[in-house]
């Protein structure tokens, strides 16, 4: 193989590596809507299998741990809660809730760690899909 034909494959795998690493960083997406000096407001991580929600329409919906990369439960000025989901794949969402659970073991899945953020806010804490 020419040098010149390594150099371009070499090239073509470091740019389809570049998005890849750009997405690995939720952090950055936090959107400055946030108040961090609210008395409601707690980052940590949570280890657990399972995260239990019960939507606006009264379903209740299950996700495996695995599949979130970060939450956020945000409580609005009238007390409602509403949660966003950032998921491994990238996809988000944002859902109005009445309650939610995390189950922390089960016999069929291995609890994995979790960042969540929980605030008051009056937007949306990704705003932005980067």
């Amino acid at each position: 193989m020419h040098a010149s034909v390594k150099l371009v494959i070499a090239c073509g795998a470091f740019a389809a590596v570049l998005p890849l690493l750009a997405m690995q960083d939720p952090q950055g997406a936090q959107s400055s809507q946030i108040s961090r000096s609210d008395p409601f407001h707690q980052e940590s991580t949570w280890s657990f299998t399972v995260l239990q929600y019960t939507n606006a329409r009264g379903d209740v919906v299950e996700v495996p741990a695995r599949n979130l990369s970060k939450i956020w439960l945000l409580k609005d000025e009238d007390g409602d809660l509403r949660m966003e989901i950032l998921y491994q794949n990238r996809d988000y969402s944002s859902l109005a809730i009445r309650d939610f659970s995390v189950i922390r073991s089960s016999p069929s899945a291995v609890a994995v760690d979790v960042p969540i953020v929980r605030t008051t806010i009056s937007g949306m804490a990704f705003p932005e899909m980067k």
